[in-house]
């Protein structure tokens, strides 16, 4: 289907090159977003597919009673057929064969492949999700060419999705840290602290645990020239792991000094005050050092990490650069906010492709469904069934009778009733066919049928058809024939499920004519059905009162 483009407002801040303060400043100024390259587009579609069916028709021009004018263009056109005439349809004839393993019709002539889905959308393509476009998308992925493929668009917009999501999860997830940060703060309780106070409002500033001003508020005091491991322990169990390194320092008293001047660098730091120095009266014992990294690669998942934007891509549970992690991408906590960053560490390594070197064969072939392709043979006559023991075209009557004996499962030969299941899906389907709509399979949303108003390439199927048989005739009811019950629920379920994708459900009730002779032609015998069509919407007493 074809996506309309999306509009995409861009903010004066994202362009580096002008100024905030510019475009604030005066609205004349304001930058306009930046034009999209010029890319080679294609035919329009309603030039693509401007044919409803793979034939021709020359109908002659509406004759209007109140003008008498369009009397005269009637007869000149009608003349005009009469002297040259147009020329006899169907002008080509596909070919397909049939599958007895799919109990289908496959087209593989590429030529009858894109006529069959532009001329009446007839048909899917067995590698795509509908238009037989597989070897556009694999020639697009190998670089050949900068074709526009649906499918590629869609992942796109899915991914970007994605991404949407996992930065906007992000950013919740940095201000939760953030407000945790500014909640943890604590008042100071001891004597380095309060002689470390500011004397004047003037003088407040932001206690660092660093003695600089990074923006995180100091989460962990300096006591005594040394840390309190316990208060870092808490820190960790808190969502903000620290790496501790619980080596030994070898020299006790280098540890004590480098933990004195890290005391005095702070407490001086501080509006230029210093502390008090200290005389140990004890000698020093045995402590161990602390130190803290600028960064910490997380492997494993904690509940306060944002959804990894690259998780689908994970398939053997390890990281992009290697590491073993549960599916989430290495993350990285600056020291000023400790918040949730990605870090992508793995090296690009360009190596030859093999594929680009071989030659790229299409391998997709049209699938058509037996009310599909009976369709082409019996109404429209542009298609040709080849029998696939031996290889020779299949009358009408032959794929007539094919397609209601595989419509059983298992398939039968004898014993045929009124009732196939192809007999009345393809009464159903030759009626809506007949009247313009675009009927295509409805399996993707549970019913037998889907009906366009033009095409799925313009507008999403406007109806869902499902097809009931009915045995309203006496004849069934003299045989105890009932038709198969189906509950309050089910009707509900399906309604439910057709409104939440923006369908009206349709109920196809097909009157089932008396048993029939073998004898009759496919013509003879769906004149006896008749299908009768009942809507059915959600009815809501708060909201439907007129």
């Amino acid at each position: 289907m074809a996506d309309a483009p999306s509009i995409v407002s861009v903010t004066p801040n994202q362009h580096d090159d002008v100024p905030p303060a510019s475009v604030n400043s005066d609205k004349s100024t304001q930058v306009k977003p930046k034009p999209r390259p010029n890319t080679l587009k294609g035919p329009p579609l309603h030039q693509i597919y401007a044919l409803p069916a793979p034939i021709r028709t020359f109908p002659l021009p509406t004759f209007y009673p109140s003008n008498p004018l369009s009397l005269f263009h009637v007869v000149y056109a009608w003349v005009s057929q009469l002297v040259s005439p147009p020329p006899v349809e169907p002008a080509v004839i596909h070919q397909g064969t049939w599958s007895s393993e799919t109990r289908s019709v496959h087209i593989k002539n590429p030529k009858s492949i894109r006529a069959l889905w532009e001329q009446g959308f007839f048909g899917k393509g067995n590698y795509s999700r509908s238009e037989p476009n597989w070897l556009k998308r694999e020639q697009a992925r190998r670089g050949e060419h900068d074709g526009h493929v649906a499918e590629a668009v869609t992942a796109q917009r899915r991914e970007e999705r994605k991404m949407m999501k996992w930065d906007r999860a992000r950013k919740e997830q940095e201000a939760i840290e953030r407000t945790r940060q500014l909640e943890a703060w604590t008042a100071p309780v001891g004597p380095a602290e309060l002689l470390a106070l500011p004397n004047s409002h003037l003088e407040l500033k932001p206690i660092y645990s660093n003695g600089s001003a990074n923006g995180s508020v100091a989460r962990t005091p300096v006591l005594n020239g040394t840390r309190n491991v316990d208060e870092t322990a808490n820190e960790v169990s808190n969502g903000v792991p620290f790496p501790i390194d619980t080596s030994v320092s070898k020299n006790p008293t280098k540890t004590i000094i480098t933990a004195e001047k890290e005391t005095i660098a702070v407490a001086s730091g501080i509006n230029g005050h210093s502390s008090r120095p200290q005389t140990p009266t004890n000698p020093p014992k045995r402590r161990k050092s602390v130190r803290f990294s600028p960064k910490v690669e997380s492997t494993t998942f904690q509940l306060f990490d944002p959804p990894s934007p690259h998780h689908g891509a994970l398939t053997n549970g390890t990281a992009i650069n290697g590491n073993a992690s549960n599916g989430v991408s290495p993350l990285v906590r600056p020291t000023d906010l400790g918040l949730s960053q990605p870090v992508l560490e793995s090296k690009v390594v360009t190596k030859p492709n093999p594929e680009s070197e071989l030659e790229l064969v299409d391998k997709e072939h049209l699938q058509l469904c037996p009310e599909e392709a009976f369709y082409l043979v019996f109404a429209l006559g542009v298609l040709s069934v080849l029998d696939p023991a031996t290889g020779k075209p299949m009358t009408p009557a032959n794929l007539f009778a094919l397609c209601r004996q595989v419509s059983y499962m298992p398939p039968k030969t004898i014993d045929l009733q009124p009732d196939d299941p192809f007999l009345v899906h393809y009464a159903v389907y030759h009626h809506f066919r007949s009247l313009g709509w675009v009927t295509r399979p409805g399996i993707k949303f549970g019913v037998d049928w889907m009906l366009y108003n033009r095409g799925p390439v313009f507008s999403h199927a406007e109806f869902a058809v499902i097809v009931l048989p009915a045995y309203t005739d006496p004849w069934w009811k003299a045989q105890g024939r009932q038709p198969p019950r189906k509950s309050w629920h089910w009707l509900h379920t399906m309604n439910r499920v057709q409104a939440t994708a923006l369908k009206t459900l349709v109920l196809a009730y097909v009157d089932i004519p008396p048993s029939f002779e073998e004898g009759l032609g496919a013509a003879d015998i769906f004149k006896r059905y008749r299908v009768r069509e009942f809507i059915v919407k959600r009815w809501l007493s708060n909201r439907n009162r007129d």
